[in-house]
């Protein structure tokens, strides 16, 4: 590749603040055309990313020869098709999470990028917040012994408080249509479901779970309380769960969504505690290690949710200019997409549900 990555942006959201950091930080990347159905928007984060080019129509944007790569940022439901028209038109694609709706749809945009040889990354970013890779670095250092356990915690607060976004942002989202399941348990929950996978060492093999559903209004809803667990493959045993609280009236204090996550990975031999993510509701330290009797805490990582946009743009860029395939490849995500879609399954049919069995429905 040429000495510089030159990007579009597909989706000009309130997402593509973030999205766009690690471009505009990089010194061998340029965000050169964005594109939005919405003009006015268009223009205003063209002229905030110092972008030449502004499109409103998806196709022009692809037609450009100064575009090397997109990063796709609009409602789940238009990923695939816009993912293949961009392969086909010979870019590179970042897909944001979650990467399609269904199996079938991944599918066919994985087989566009095998066929049209450009790379394909699914963008999750809680993979790069710097809490979570201390975590992993940990954990592949034998700091907490064999991990036996991962519990994952996210308590929603009043939709008042932190970022303000677009009523239409959030009307696609509780569409189970458009969103491909509930903002919380699919939307939300591929982070979710992708940290569970990246901090235990095993791929999950079955999946229970209960999912509240509450109607918002016509063809809106929202999925929570929720309560999923997991085993996972090979010894020994080794168990996850994701509680989600619909705590709607409580302040969560937080610059981005109000969504207060947290981790706990317990090992043969000791305790690793994530404390921060979006939210910030305690001041303590964002990461704790347990170990023969001693506490450990990490109080010079990098804490603000928007470093791990950063930090995983910066790598998509590098990894285009160095010829490597960033993660999440679409195997990896077709693994992380089929335990959402576990998990949505088995709270419709009040059953657990194996991933095989996911992806041998959809033929694969």
């Amino acid at each position: 590749m040429r000495g510089e990555l030159r990007v579009g942006i597909v989706g000009c959201g309130r997402i593509a603040d973030l999205q766009a950091l690690g471009y505009l930080a990089h010194p061998r990347c340029r965000i050169v055309a964005v594109c939005d159905v919405d003009g006015a928007r268009a223009a205003e984060r063209g002229r905030a990313f110092g972008a030449a080019s502004v499109y409103t129509d998806l196709d022009r944007l692809l037609a450009d020869p100064d575009v090397d790569a997109v990063d796709i940022l609009t409602p789940h439901h238009l990923h695939a098709a816009q993912a293949v028209a961009a392969l086909e038109a010979g870019k590179h694609v970042s897909l944001q999470k979650p990467p399609t709706r269904t199996l079938a749809e991944l599918g066919a945009v994985a087989q566009a990028a095998a066929r049209t040889g450009r790379v394909l990354r699914v963008f999750e970013n809680f993979m790069h917040y710097p809490p979570h890779r201390k975590a992993r670095e940990l954990i592949d250092s034998g700091a907490i012994g064999t991990p036996l356990s991962i519990r994952l915690k996210t308590a929603a607060g009043r939709l008042t408080d932190g970022w303000r976004v677009e009523a239409s942002s959030q009307a696609w989202r509780v569409s189970r249509e458009h969103c491909g399941g509930g903002p919380t348990t699919f939307d939300h929950g591929f982070h979710c479901y992708q940290m569970a996978r990246h901090l235990i060492p095993a791929e999950v093999e079955r999946v229970h779970a209960f999912i509240h559903w509450t109607r918002l209004g016509e063809n809106a809803w929202y999925d929570g309380p929720a309560l999923i667990s997991w085993r996972y493959e090979g010894h020994p045993p080794r168990m996850g769960s994701w509680e989600v609280i619909a705590s709607l009236g409580m302040r969560v204090r937080s610059k981005y969504y109000v969504s207060d996550d947290r981790i706990e990975v317990h090992g043969t031999e000791g305790i690793l505690w994530v404390n921060r993510c979006t939210g910030q509701l305690l001041d303590e330290p964002s990461l704790v290690l347990y170990r023969d009797g001693e506490t450990r805490a990490f109080h010079d990582l990098e804490t603000d949710w928007a470093d791990s946009f950063r930090l995983g743009g910066i790598d998509f860029v590098d990894a285009l200019l160095e010829g490597r395939q960033p993660a999440l490849d679409a195997a990896e995500a077709r693994k992380t997409l089929a335990f959402a879609l576990a998990a949505g399954r088995s709270a419709a049919e009040g059953r657990e549900v194996t991933i095989a069995e996911v992806l041998a429905d959809a033929g694969q």
